[in-house]
């Protein structure tokens, strides 16, 4: 089963999580002026909370640019907006009663919090579940004297307005990740036909390539009986047509297996098939080799090939993109895709990009060949396959 592309849903998630963070920094300097601007109604807890909040909005951003742990940022952030609705009773000073503030200052996280969760999860059943426990310890909370004592109806107003905004943002990254889902199945199917015509290629190219074995052995055979003259050269006929007849044999009994492909025959439909994802693409080809590889093992090197090819092509920002194919000796299949990109710490590949892990290093492992990835920031990539190992 071909590994599922997460190139869209992968780009589309790095994109809104950056844009959320940034954007949530600015929202935090606003919450951080409510907070200062009602400092001295609130006991040193409200300071610790908001200190808080900066450590997990800074990590947001870190981790978003990074590729990883932004998930657990984000339910970070949701989770102590959460325990400062918990904790506002505890926190808030009896002066802020008689003050001339309507809503505390953590009414506004309540809506960031919600946001982050709702970035997190979209409409699934964690979001909504968290969303009725935030607005109905609100709505309970905000009643309180101590904390403006708000009313029912304008308590269950502003936690109406805050559901209505994050399901509707949750909704749109619904939206927004079942798009990119549909583009990665319909680029998966893409490549996975592509694999398919390369196959189907390779199989018809050694078929034919057995063909006219056959067919020039007997007809090197028919001449040769034609042409002979003295008993030596009949004998030598009758000895060139068993030999015609053996190999028919052989072919008939499944002793010249027909699942296995040359690597002639394979670099040829793996060109055709470069060529087809990548007009750009200069392909080089080198044959010394001529011994029968296992359609599964050649299968195995087209669908990495293919998948490095598209990596290179999505990621790298690449304006020079080469393909190498090699069999130095028999039996032997040696590929390099080079370009000259960007490049990338091997380090720090964030888990969408399974095209690396999935469906270059462990498709090669699985049918005993070796993958290795050589790249740097700003020195190109060049992705090396061989088989067997």
């Amino acid at each position: 089963m071909n590994t599922p592309s997460t190139a869209a849903r992968g780009k589309l998630e790095n994109f809104t999580r950056k844009s959320y963070a940034g954007i949530l920094v600015f929202l935090t300097l606003e919450l951080w002026s409510k907070q200062a601007a009602q400092w001295e109604h609130f006991s040193v807890l409200a300071d610790v909370i908001m200190v808080l909040v900066w450590i997990i909005v800074l990590a947001i951003n870190v981790t978003a640019w990074m590729g990883r742990g932004n998930n657990v940022m984000l339910m970070a952030h949701g989770f102590i907006g959460l325990l400062s609705v918990f904790l506002l009773p505890v926190m808030t000073l009896d002066t802020f009663a008689t003050s001339d503030y309507d809503l505390p200052w953590v009414w506004w996280y309540v809506g960031l919090a919600a946001l982050s969760l709702a970035l997190r999860c979209g409409l699934r059943v964690s979001f909504l579940s968290y969303l009725v426990i935030l607005l109905t310890a609100w709505t309970a909370v905000s009643t309180f004297e101590s904390v403006g004592g708000a009313s029912l109806g304008e308590a269950l107003q502003g936690s109406v307005y805050v559901a209505l905004l994050t399901i509707g943002v949750g909704g749109l990254v619904s939206l927004m990740l079942n798009w990119a889902n549909e583009v990665d199945f319909a680029h998966t199917s893409y490549l996975a036909s592509a694999l398919e015509r390369a196959r189907v290629d390779a199989v018809e190219r050694e078929e034919q390539r057995v063909s006219a074995l056959v067919h020039d052995k007997v007809l090197h055979t028919f001449l040769y009986a034609a042409a002979a003259s003295t008993p030596s050269e009949q004998l030598a006929s009758v000895s060139l047509a068993s030999e015609a007849v053996d190999s028919i044999a052989k072919i008939q009994a499944g002793s010249v297996p027909l699942g296995t492909t040359t690597p002639s025959s394979l670099f040829l439909s793996l060109r055709k098939a470069a060529l087809r994802h990548s007009s750009r693409i200069r392909v080089s080809v080198y044959v010394s080799g001529s011994d029968p590889i296992p359609m599964e093992a050649a299968q195995a090197i087209t669908e990495a090939t293919l998948q490095a090819i598209e990596n290179a092509e999505r990621h790298a920002k690449c304006t020079d993109l080469e393909l190498k194919l090699n069999s130095p000796a028999a039996s032997v299949i040696s590929v390099q895709v080079v370009d000259n990109g960007k490049g990338f710490r091997l380090d720090r590949i964030p888990r969408a990009r399974l095209g690396i892990r999935g469906s270059i290093v462990n498709r090669m492992a699985l049918v005993g060949g070796v993958a290795k990835i050589k790249s740097a920031p700003g020195v190109g990539t060049v992705v090396s396959m061989r088989w067997p190992n």
